[in-house]
């Protein structure tokens, strides 16, 4: 794949020193350090919101969750928890 797409980043000297310290640590140039880092973590967050895995026992009671229908006390919270505003639009 060729790289087209740039991405500039403004950062402290101490910041980038740690970079560049961790990076030569590795024998990595600073750009492929934090290409792969990044890129690293940025699939384990969308993984994380995708993608998760049962055991056995897990999974046997997520089936009988979706099998039977959810109670009045359940359809109450999810009612509130729809309702409510995130953390971040509270004022």
């Amino acid at each position: 794949m060729t790289a087209t797409a740039s991405i500039n980043l403004r950062i402290s000297d101490e910041e980038k020193a740690l970079i560049d310290q961790a990076a030569q640590s590795l024998g990595k140039s600073r750009t492929a350090f934090i290409l792969e880092n990044t890129l690293r973590l940025a699939e384990e967050v969308v993984l994380d919101r995708t993608r998760f895995t049962l055991d056995s026992t897990q999974w046997e009671q997520f089936g009988a969750a979706l099998d039977n229908p959810p109670s009045e006390e359940q359809i109450e919270g999810l009612v509130t928890l729809f309702n409510a505003k995130a953390p971040w639009q509270q004022q």
